[in-house]
């Protein structure tokens, strides 16, 4: 059964490959990241096509050595949500090998390198955890070089965002914690396949513990998905982190704490169903609020990114909220369509940064940009245009279904669903103008230097010829563009993937 955790074997080797060669050969340490993450991801294909023998539904026993062995879900929720990480992980190193050259020095490529298979790693343990201190191991496993990597451009607006994400990250650690200590002691386990059975007794002085530790655990989660009002870090830290890492984070990191979030809600939604429902609910009007009227104000399109990416936990903690299987089963499937929409549009604008020399970052300098760079501009448009939720992308199916199953709900006298299907589409409009608005700057605004020539007596003459610089778009930047705008465009047609969304939810037991 070690078989299980050779995905996980292969990405710690590789980090601690890079940390013992990097030191004399730097500029191979991103390709040692690269083989590592693609070996990761052969192997865990074989583990998801492969029969499992488990112990008790999706947990296998994993014998390290004689007389020690660990628990670990390999069920479909853990193959999917490993996947997801793998290949966002597998986009911002390839997005990484170029973009290094440039803004990270090239004395700290092994520690970049090694750290981004780190965060990886710990994120693959999340995703197969099945108990508390697992969970709360893996999140911290992922969460610390997150705080380097943020900082390790050395820039004013990285180190300050950093600091937010550290600083805030380690109180919101320090509750998470808090929280497992209270299920411990009102439940006596740690396993999530026991504590639901065992805090089903009559003590309702321990069921009130469980209900506080459970809350501690959800504002921990909420924090690290960045959910208004624990948003306060995402901003700085997405702005001021390297593209290819702010990729990681939005593409890979949230997702994180949503498969630590869906497996805390299937152990107690059966006690505290209405309870976490509203809470949830909360969370996600903030968020879609939020993100939605603070992305408007913008003028940095990564601090665009990082507003919109809150606004779109909302929409993924919506569908949550109402505990519908079709429900939970539409919020993963947004979750995997997330993934490529914000890992795809942060390495889009990193792929500008590295031409520009780090000069195109504000609307303003998206001017013209179909003339400057046309790849990166049909990328970026197909991330705006998925991200808005318009046809043939993956987030219009995502939008689309989420609305739909709010509003079927409505109809059957649930006031959150309807609450929540409002705001969601209200919200959804106000995104069109910002995600427009930079379609509309990269497509119908002509750059500068093409300004119109009229004669003495005010008629127009053909424009001026032309003093734009057009730019060389690396293959490094082009490749993870291109592969996530073909999943999108493959995510469009849902049936298959809602389809496994609904086997996972099955497999949960959300009835």
């Amino acid at each position: 059964m070690l078989n299980l955790i050779l995905p996980e074997i292969v990405i710690a080797v590789a980090a601690i490959l890079i940390l013992l060669t990097g030191f004399k050969f730097k500029k191979i340490s991103g390709y040692i990241a690269l083989i590592g993450i693609l070996i990761s991801l052969i192997l865990l294909f074989a583990i998801a096509v492969q029969p499992i023998n488990t112990t008790a539904d999706s947990t296998a026993a994993i014998t390290i050595a004689e007389g020690i062995s660990i628990f670990y879900d390999v069920g479909l929720l853990a193959i999917v949500f490993k996947f997801i990480f793998l290949i966002v992980g597998l986009l911002a190193v390839i997005a990484s090998l170029k973009y290094t050259e440039k803004f990270i020095s090239a004395q700290i490529f092994d520690a970049y390198y090694s750290l981004i298979l780190f965060a990886i790693l710990g994120m693959l343990v999340v995703a197969s955890a099945a108990d508390l201190l697992t969970l709360f191991v893996g999140l911290e496993m992922a969460a610390i070089p997150a705080y380097v990597l943020v900082a390790i451009e050395k820039t004013k607006k990285g180190i300050e965002g950093a600091a937010k994400y550290f600083l805030f990250g380690a109180v919101f650690s320090a509750i998470l914690l808090f929280g497992i200590s209270l299920i411990y002691f009102s439940t006596g386990s740690l396993m999530l396949d026991q504590i639901g059975i065992l805090c089903l007794g009559d003590d309702e002085n321990l069921k009130i513990l469980t209900f506080i530790g459970v809350l501690a655990i959800m504002l921990g989660l909420a924090y690290e998905m960045s959910a208004a009002p624990f948003h306060f870090w995402a901003p700085d830290a997405y702005q001021g982190a390297p593209s290819p890492i702010s990729a990681l984070l939005a593409g890979a990191s949230k997702k994180m704490a949503f498969v630590a979030l869906l497996k805390i809600l299937v152990v107690f939604m059966v006690l505290f169903k209405f309870e976490l429902s509203v809470m949830l609910a909360i969370l996600a009007i903030l968020s879609m609020v939020v993100g939605n009227v603070l992305a408007l104000a913008q003028k940095d399109v990564r601090k665009m990114l990082a507003y919109s990416s809150i606004a779109q936990v909302g929409y993924i903690l919506a569908a949550i909220a109402i505990f519908t299987p079709l429900g939970i089963a539409y919020a993963i499937y947004y979750i995997i369509v997330h993934a490529f929409m914000k890992g795809g549009a942060f390495i889009a604008a990193g792929a500008l940064l590295f031409v520009s020399d780090g000069k195109i970052k504000n609307y303003d300098d998206y001017k013209g940009l179909w003339r400057t760079a046309p790849i990166t501009a049909i990328a970026m448009a197909a991330f705006m245009l998925s991200l808005a939720g318009i046809v043939p992308f993956g987030g219009f199916t995502a939008k689309i279904l989420v609305l739909v199953e709010l509003f079927v709900q409505a109809m059957q006298e649930n006031l959150i669903a309807l609450i929540l299907g409002v705001v969601m589409l209200i919200t959804s409009v106000i995104s069109l103008y910002y995600y427009g608005r930079l379609i509309k700057y990269m497509w119908f605004v002509e750059p500068e230097g093409m300004e119109h020539n009229n004669d003495e007596h005010g008629r127009h003459n053909e424009h001026k010829e032309v003093t734009y610089q057009k730019f060389k778009e690396p293959l490094a930047f082009v490749i993870p563009m291109f592969i996530a705008v073909i999943a999108l465009i493959i995510l469009f047609y849902a049936p298959p993937f809602v389809e496994i969304c609904t086997n996972i939810v099955e497999l949960l037991g959300v009835k």
